[in-house]
């Protein structure tokens, strides 16, 4: 078997895996932007009178929610 016939599909399919790879990469949302979606929807749900931890705010840290939930409260009297 020639070096040709393994190489070219090889260095094909890893060239393509990279690719994949790379727009996978850029195309996920940061932690900046799932810290904004939780933001908005802790506004929304305080402004409709809603309690629990909206979808979006799964994947936010404990501290970051706390801050969160606190900014969306507004301030206490």
């Amino acid at each position: 078997m020639r070096r040709s016939t393994i190489f070219i599909p090889a260095s094909t399919l890893t060239i393509a895996a990279g690719i994949t790879g790379l727009v996978l990469w850029l195309n996920h949302s940061s932690y900046e932007d799932r810290v904004e979606n939780c933001a908005q929807a802790l506004e929304k749900q305080h402004a409709e009178g809603g309690e629990g931890r909206p979808d979006p705010c799964d994947r936010v840290k404990k501290n970051d929610y706390t801050a969160l939930v606190a900014d969306a409260e507004g301030p206490q009297p």
